[in-house]
């Protein structure tokens, strides 16, 4: 009897730590695949913004069930039917089991915690402002320019922002209203309000100053606003998830990133259509780019952490680069020497030398989003969403100078010279 009780005290023993063993790995293979949803979802399960709903504590089966529901196509997103692709079941699992065991926050708390860095109340100067910059304010709905510190308001959830290249006018979409605001940049007084597709996300200007393009993410066009009328004049269909456009500088070609998974998207503006895409193997949903000076190479930023080089020519992959987590702006320098990209899940920006494509990380201690250099290459603008602050790195010794406290989730920068 003695025997027969110690063997089931032993099988108990055991079966309850392979339990706990085999859901420790579930829950480690879980936090890791995390990675890829902490650009909108934060690392620890909470949205970065409103809009990111918060995954920390829900029920396992329910993530699990939209998930799948994602994979599949039965729910409809550019950016998550394109992130679930690369899951497998068990990644799935895993991932909803990992969220489902972390503690819930309510939003306020994450939105109004205190990171290493808080906001400094900076001066705003000419030394660092050279030419005249923008941010939009996503949070405030607003404009601030630089070194003016002019506020304007504008439409719900102000996101990108482009300015002419006569620094006449600035654009910028407001995704919640599917329109575009458009300001005279010399005093921010507002032009027009033009209703274009939905979800509006990227908007450029050629660099002929005819024409600007807008990525309708929603409703997978490009709008074209024609800047003598202020008006919107057609539409472009695109592949699913086009996001943020980049023109050539004889305004005759555009590239514009397909979140929904295809990769980047060749527009001839003279056609006023899409000729081509161009797939971009390694990555997880195209999401903004910029080209190199003589335009043979693109480098597009994911939604996870990579920043693709890629030969326009041949179409082909140079290298895979990793950076922060998650989404964010990319800025080839005008030089050329140099390409930064920002990090909405991380709390460093990534410099890449585009001779090694060897990679510097600089620390800012909280998460970031739009990312512009000046025209003389010397300043660094970064918007930090969390801080609500802008941070200016001087290029010479890649310091940051300062920090200027802005309005509420500043997003995307918009400098003259730099388009």
């Amino acid at each position: 009897m003695k025997t027969l009780l110690s063997i089931c005290t032993l099988l108990l023993i055991f079966i309850f730590s392979t339990s706990s063993c085999t859901a420790k790995s579930i829950n480690k293979q879980g936090q890791i695949k995390s990675s890829l949803c902490a650009g909108c979802h934060g690392k620890n399960g909470i949205g970065v913004a409103n809009e990111f709903p918060n995954l920390a504590g829900q029920k396992s089966a329910y993530l699990q069930k939209q998930l799948l529901d994602f994979k599949t196509g039965k729910r409809n997103n550019a950016t998550m039917n394109a992130m679930t692709q690369t899951l497998t079941p068990t990644d799935i699992k895993n991932l909803a089991v990992y969220f489902s065991t972390l503690p819930r926050h309510s939003s306020a708390m994450s939105a109004n915690s205190i990171n290493n860095h808080p906001p400094k109340k900076n001066k705003v100067s000419i030394i660092e402002f050279p030419e005249i910059v923008f941010s939009s304010m996503k949070g405030s709905g607003s404009i601030e320019s630089f070194p003016s510190e002019i506020v304007a308001t504008g439409g719900e959830n102000m996101l990108y922002t482009a300015l002419t290249p006569d620094a006449t006018m600035l654009l910028s979409t407001s995704p919640s209203t599917d329109t575009v605001y458009i300001f005279n940049a010399k005093i921010l007084q507002r032009l027009a309000i033009i209703n274009v597709g939905k979800a509006p996300k990227g908007v450029k200007v050629m660099p002929n100053g005819k024409f600007a393009y807008v990525s309708n993410q929603g409703s997978n066009n490009i709008s074209i606003i024609d800047l003598n009328t202020l008006k919107n004049i057609g539409a472009i269909k695109t592949a699913s998830g086009p996001h943020n456009v980049r023109f050539t500088k004889n305004s005759k070609l555009a590239y514009v990133t397909l979140q929904g998974g295809a990769g980047i998207g060749v527009i001839d503006t003279i056609k006023a259509k899409m000729i081509h895409i161009i797939p971009v193997t390694g990555i997880t949903g195209a999401h903004n780019l910029d080209l190199s000076g003589d335009e043979k190479i693109a480098y597009v930023r994911d939604f996870v952490h990579h920043v693709a080089v890629v030969d326009l020519t041949s179409e082909k992959v140079l290298k895979m680069l990793t950076v922060g987590n998650g989404h964010g702006g990319i800025d080839v320098f005008p030089n050329g020497k140099f390409v930064a990209t920002a990090a909405i899940g991380d709390n460093f920006i990534s410099v890449i030398n585009t001779k090694t494509l060897t990679i510097n990380n600089i620390q800012l201690g909280t998460a970031s989003h739009g990312i512009r250099v000046s025209k003389d290459n010397q300043w660094l603008y970064i918007t930090l969403p969390k801080e609500n602050t802008i941070a200016v790195i001087n290029t010479n010794n890649w310091q940051v100078e300062k920090r200027i406290a802005v309005g509420k989730f500043p997003f995307w920068l918009a400098v003259q010279g730099n388009p």
